[in-house]
């Protein structure tokens, strides 16, 4: 299950990736271009999940991985942690 979670992440990732790059090439000014997770969610609701952090320094990463870090970079990071999951986890 999770070798499919990774591999179905990855190859959105790399699909939302190639999209985003074809709209900053081209110049136009999309919901590709910039797509963050704020963007995906709204910022109220991500005020509020980073709000509930009070570590700083969890603060501060959530802040940059919700705000700045770009959609297809966020899932194919999370594509490559289930794969890895996936090669030290049993399946039943």
């Amino acid at each position: 299950m999770t070798t499919r979670l990774g591999i179905y992440s990855l190859l959105i990732g790399l699909f939302v990736g190639i999209f985003s790059g074809i709209s900053q090439f081209m110049g136009s000014k999309n919901i590709w271009v910039n797509l963050t997770i704020s963007k995906i969610i709204g910022d109220n609701t991500s005020d509020t999940i980073i709000g509930f952090i009070p570590v700083l320094f969890i603060k501060n990463s959530l802040d940059y991985l919700i705000y700045s870090l770009p959609f297809f970079i966020f899932l194919i990071g999370l594509g490559i942690i289930f794969l890895l999951i996936s090669l030290f986890v049993k399946n039943h």
